[in-house]
């Protein structure tokens, strides 16, 4: 298994960049909030968008999230009102897509969300 990235800020801080600055990442730009659901999504299909933005993390979903956000709305709102005949492949791909999404405790670690806002630092002006 591959090794995890390690944060851009904490190879910052260990002076990585200090030979080479072009290696440093440069973190995504995003076009604003998630929005409202699509006028074209029936009602389950609605509250389940409303569930998943409720529940993720802060800032994580972005407009620019929307096309996955829909399927994961989708699937979620099909396999609640049909359990049954619910093909395991689906259940497998929204979980897939929930996880992407910081939706479980072991991804939420690796999403970047705001989050709380860190409490200032003193020094930052000096």
């Amino acid at each position: 298994m591959a090794r995890p990235r390690t944060p851009t800020n904490v190879l910052a801080l260990r002076g990585a960049f200090d030979k080479n600055p072009d290696r440093a990442r440069e973190d995504a730009e995003t076009t604003g909030p998630i929005g409202e659901a699509p006028g074209y999504f029936n009602a389950d299909e609605a509250a389940a968008w409303d569930e998943i933005v409720a529940n993720a993390p802060v800032d994580v979903l972005r407009n620019s999230d929307r096309f996955i956000l829909e399927l994961a709305s989708r699937l979620l709102a099909e396999q609640r009102s049909n359990w049954l005949d619910f093909p395991a492949a689906r259940l497998a791909r929204l979980e897939a897509m929930l996880g992407k999404m910081g939706l479980s405790p072991s991804d939420r670690a690796k999403v970047g969300g705001g989050g709380k806002k860190k409490a200032a630092n003193p020094f930052d002006n000096l």
